[in-house]
């Protein structure tokens, strides 16, 4: 019987089928744990599968991004070759066509012109060598990451600080919210999203962007203090 909450768990697996390959053999396992622990548990909620994906996906966050900075800059122009190459002359004739005006495949496959341009068989050879291709490109980017693996580790570490940073500044921002109930439940809005960006299925928290609430929160609170004092005056 499948599990009332069978799409976020599949969500969950997905995701962790994408989790880096230098992730620590400890968080992976723990993340296959977690996924197992709630699919076995018929009475799991939305909220705890949401609660394991923030767990595991801040645990990841240092790993994934100094793999994702190490791997980065010509990645997707050498998938796009790879793609290429692999396919036969009409179907690459017809890709060419668009990717010449400096369309990225990826890009081009995701738009509604894509199945006007191509047949379902030919789309299917396409995803298919789409798929091939980041598999090569994923073990270009272990061996890369095997051969500077100081690098790696100092990107590690740096990823590290920065996830930290960011969490305290989520905090400052959560403690904002005890200056004035007027404002609570909207700062406390923007904290849950900024928590819940660490989810392995969310777009990451960013340092600017919790900045930019804390300054605009600052100075909603600064002019609605100013205002309460002008009015006890």
């Amino acid at each position: 019987m499948a599990h009332q909450h069978e799409d976020i768990i599949k969500d969950f697996r997905e995701a962790m089928a994408k989790l880096v390959p230098l992730a620590p053999k400890e968080i992976q396992q723990e993340a296959r744990q977690l996924a197992d622990d709630i699919e076995a548990n018929p009475s799991s909620t939305v909220e705890q599968i949401v609660q394991a994906l923030v767990y595991i996906g801040k645990k990841e966050f240092p790993y994934r991004k100094a793999y994702e900075e190490l791997c980065a800059g010509d990645e997707e122009a050498r998938l796009q070759k790879l793609v290429l190459a692999k396919l036969d002359d009409a179907v690459k004739e017809k890709m060419e066509s668009v990717v010449k005006y400096g369309v990225h495949i990826l890009d081009f496959v995701q738009s509604s012109q894509y199945e006007l341009a191509l047949n379902a068989d030919e789309r299917s050879i396409v995803d298919r060598e789409i798929a091939a291709a980041h598999d090569v490109l994923n073990r270009q980017c272990d061996e890369r990451a095997v051969a500077r693996k100081g690098t790696y580790e100092t990107l590690v570490a740096m990823w590290t600080e920065t996830a930290a940073r960011i969490q305290s500044m989520i905090d400052v921002l959560k403690g904002m919210a005890e200056r004035n109930e007027q404002y609570t439940s909207d700062i406390l809005a923007r904290v849950a999203t900024f928590e819940a960006g660490w989810s392995m299925i969310e777009p990451d928290p960013t340092e600017e962007d919790v900045q930019k609430d804390i300054a605009y929160w600052s100075e909603v609170l600064s002019e609605d203090g100013n205002a309460d004092d002008s009015d006890a005056s």
